[in-house]
């Protein structure tokens, strides 16, 4: 069964295991809504390994094996304070990977106003895995 994992640049960048296509690894997810698939068909998660999930909030280690790695971009608008900037969501782009980049040259398209600030992986994992299960209205659950 093919699922779609979220990952965070930061986390990536700070203490993310390095992968590649075909890579087998395990993370620690947690569901995301649903209802805000965007037209994907792949159920979607998110991988946290910072301790920021709620213990309460159901979140399991899955593995499964890397099909494939898109960087996700996207540009800022001023924010509402002098010196703020917003993500503006309807700005995502996506650049196909091979690997999670190291430390180094930007990613095509991307400049000081488009930057990665995440992943988005398509995780081969067993039919018979053990999937966190959706926990809406709970805080961080998106």
């Amino acid at each position: 069964m093919m699922i779609e994992v979220e990952i965070s640049e930061w986390e990536q960048q700070c203490c993310g295991d390095p992968c590649r296509i075909g890579s087998t690894l395990t993370w620690k997810l947690v569901a995301r809504d649903p209802s805000k698939n965007h037209g994907r068909s792949a159920p979607r998660y998110r991988e946290e390994h910072h301790g920021e999930t709620p213990e309460h909030m159901p979140h399991l280690p899955v593995t499964g094996t890397v099909r494939s790695i898109d960087a996700l971009h996207y540009a800022f608008d001023e924010g509402p304070h002098p010196g703020e900037l917003t993500i503006r969501r309807s700005s995502e782009a996506s650049a196909p990977l091979d690997a999670f980049p190291g430390a180094g040259p930007q990613l095509p398209g991307c400049s000081d106003e488009h930057q990665v600030l995440g992943y988005r992986v398509q995780l081969e994992v067993a039919d018979d895995a053990e999937l966190p299960a959706c926990a809406p209205g709970e805080p961080g659950w998106e």
